[in-house]
């Protein structure tokens, strides 16, 4: 294999490792949301589980945007690295 061919084919591994660390992510954002919501279902007036809930969601919405921009970047910067293996060319 040529130089070039082993970039670009550490640059597809790359985004498959992102892809990876985005799916984990975004489950374990699904079931912290999910932990804090039945922690708030016990013992708490109504008003409060609302409040619960909304910031579970939040929070929820949060951690997967931050895995969007993580992975977005790394997308990013492998297809760079690919686009400088085929200008080497």
């Amino acid at each position: 294999m040529t130089n070039d061919t082993v970039e670009k084919a550490k640059a597809d591994v790359k985004k498959g490792i992102a892809e990876a660390e985005k799916a984990g992510a975004y489950v374990k954002a699904d079931a912290k949301a999910d932990v804090e919501k039945v922690k708030a279902s016990f013992g708490k007036s109504d008003v409060e589980k609302k409040v619960a809930y909304a910031k579970a969601d939040i929070n929820k919405a949060a951690e997967k945007g931050t895995a969007d921009v993580k992975n977005k970047t790394a997308h990013v910067k492998a297809d760079l690295e690919k686009a400088k293996a085929e200008h080497r060319k």
